[in-house]
Parts: structure tokens; C-alpha cells; sequence
């Protein structure tokens, strides 16, 4: 059973992009349309290096990864109030600021218990947060059918004219950093949208899998699996929803057998937690099981298992090229012998 949802989800992409571009002039949002970009290939792998000085204050969450607070959080906002939008900084339990950053030009709650909101540190234009209305709602869950059925239905609409293939249109894609040891950076439950680099430029390695799936080339343990364009949309939305429960539960017996115990929040029961970072776009599914979020101040997100990584500044970037970018990223999730 699928969500009948997306017929009244009422996001315009261009509005949006014109807003996401209004709140970075004010100083609201950080993104630096001028960023470094280095692109390098490591045994085969494709690297895209975004080197991002505006992250260098991004926050991080702590390794006990205990519960946050409005008076404790970090991430505030700090533009213009002109259009602030009449809701609590914080939502009670969460991290994650709302004042400031909520859309105006197309509808905040786009419904299952989900606002979505302009990122404050961007890697992207435009890049978004779907966040749980809920605030004690927590990163180290799994997505559950809310979760799942609210991303799918904003990349459906915000593909649109990718799909219709419109000059100039932009592809989106979703991500989901489950539990500390996966690269999160905040605690209150969220996922984020934002537009795939350009494929002339950079282009993502399961978009081609079929040149990229060698042992050697991807060592690190994933779960891939391409949806039917032929499928009508609810259809697909099932299928891709049935096998993200397939992998994580793939994934958790994968971790379990490596002996792999998850670093859990105090008081939640780590064996409830199965690390995993997930990327979805409208053609393919990935899943990614993780053990750790970083290593010797190099650390990954989703899109790091993508070859996309974000860093604040050169020192950052040889912290990956110094351990081998490939390389790293196994050992933040597992070998895919496991």
C-alpha cells in the first residue's frame, strides 16, 4: 500500500529556486556558488571534491549522541526577518533551526507529518531538508513509511521537468544519514533533496553500474537496485519502498556478521539501530551499510559513497587522499566480501 499523496503536493521548482537564491543574498543560507571543485579518479572510483568554507562551522553531532536542546543547539538562523514565517525556532527535542528557513513560495508542509525547509549549509543549488514535524523524532531511526513516502513524492514533483527533458531542467536526488556512525550531522530526524551534479561534469557511478561494478573499482559492501521507468508512479513508489526494507534488513545481517556493534544514543538500545546511509532517485535505489562515521578527520555522508565529498577546506581534502579515498570509504562501511 502506497501513500495517494503526491496529486496535491504543491512545490514549485522554480519558485523555490528563486527563493533558495534570495535566502543565500540575505546571509540565511551558506552557499558559495563559487566553490573549488577537484575532480580526481582513484582506482577506478570517481571523486568530486567541493571544497565548501562556509562548512568549516557546520555542526557536528557528539559520539554519545545525546539528546539536543533548543537553548544547546548550534544551528541558528541569522538573516532577515522580513518574511520569517510564524514558527518556533525550535520544535521541542529538536536541533535542527525553522525560523528563517521554512519556504514561502510553495507549501512548507508537504504533508505525513513533514515540513520542508531550505538546508542552512549547503552543498548544492538548491539543496532542502525534509524534516519530521515531530522534534523528538531521532536520526538513528530507519525511514518508515511516512518517511520514505514524503521523499518520494517531492522528488517526483521536483523531476518533473527533468523527466520531460526541458532545456536546462535540474535532477534530484535523496538522501538518508541513519544514526551517528552514518555521517549526520544533526539528531532530529531529516533527509535532504538537492540537485545532482551536472552529468557532462560529473556523473553518478549507478547511473552506469555496469562500468563501475568491479571488485576492485567498489570494495565497499551496498545494495543497488534499479526501479522500472515502465511501472506506473504508485507501482514504482512500492517497489523501491519494498526493497529498502529488504536491505537494511540485508544490511543489519551484514553488520551483525562483522561483528559490528553501533555506536547508539545514551539510552536506546543499539541493537534497534542499523546504520546505513540510503540515496534514492526516481531511476535507482542504493543502500549502504556504515560502521563508522569517520576516520582520522576524514568523514562521509551518503553522497560521499557517491564520490561526492564535501570538505571546508584543502587540509580536509588530503585527509581523504592521504588514507585513499576508496579505501576509506570501506572502512567506514564494511568490504563487499562481507
Amino acid at each position: 500500500m502506497v501513500h495517494p499523496k503526491h496529486s496535491h503536493m504543491e512545490l514549485d521548482e522554480h519558485a523555490l529556486l528563486e527563493e533558495f537564491d534570495e535566502r543565500v543574498k540575505e546571509g540565511v543560507v551558506i552557499y558559495e556558488g563559487d566553490h573549488q571543485v577537484i575532480r580526481e579518479t582513484y582506482n577506478g572510483f570517481p571523486f568530486e571534491f567541493r571544497i565548501l568554507k562556509g562548512h568549516a562551522s557546520k555542526p557536528e553531532v557528539s559520539s554519545s549522541g545525546s539528546t539536543p536542546s533548543a537553548s544547546s543547539a548550534t544551528i541558528s538562523s541569522n538573516g532577515s526577518t522580513a518574511h520569517r514565517p510564524k514558527t518556533p525556532e525550535y520544535l521541542p527535542g529538536s536541533d535542527i533551526s525553522l525560523t528563517g528557513f521554512e519556504v514561502r513560495n510553495s507549501n512548507a508542509d508537504v504533508g505525513l507529518g513533514h515540513y520542508m525547509i531550505f538546508n542552512k549549509f549547503c552543498a548544492a543549488r538548491p539543496h532542502y531538508l525534509l524534516l519530521t514535524q515531530n522534534g523528538h523524532r531521532r536520526q538513528h531511526e530507519s525511514l518508515n513509511f511516512d518517511d520514505f513516502g514524503i521523499l518520494w513524492g517531492v522528488l517526483s514533483v521536483l523531476n518533473k521537468d527533468w523527466e520531460a527533458k526541458k532545456p536546462g531542467a535540474r535532477r534530484y536526488m535523496g538522501m538518508f544519514n541513519c544514526g551517528i556512525d552514518s555521517g549526520c550531522s544533526r539528531l532530529h530526524k531529516h533527509m535532504q533533496v538537492l540537485a545532482v551534479p551536472d552529468e557532462a561534469e560529473f556523473g553518478l557511478w549507478p547511473d552506469s553500474a555496469s562500468k563501475y561494478e568491479e571488485p576492485k573499482c567498489i570494495p565497499f559492501k551496498y545494495y543497488k537496485h534499479d526501479l522500472d521507468g515502465r511501472l506506473d508512479e504508485l507501482s514504482r513508489e512500492r517497489e523501491a519502498w519494498k526493497r529498502y526494507l529488504e536491505f537494511t534488513a540485508a544490511a543489519q545481517e551484514a553488520l551483525m556478521k562483522a561483528g559490528y556493534i553501533p555506536n547508539a544514543p545514551d539510552g536506546v538500545d543499539a541493537t534497534e539501530i542499523i546504520p546505513h546511509n540510503i540515496i534514492l532517485t526516481r531511476e535507482w535505489l542504493l543502500v549502504i551499510p556504515r560502521t563508522q562515521a569517520g576516520m582520522n578527520g576524514a568523514d562521509a555522508n551518503a553522497a560521499g559513497y557517491l564520490g561526492m565529498v564535501w570538505i571546508s577546506d584543502e587540509g580536509r581534502m588530503r585527509k581523504w587522499t592521504d588514507q585513499g579515498p576508496v579505501e576509506l570509504l570501506t572502512r567506514l562501511g564494511l568490504p563487499n566480501d562481507i
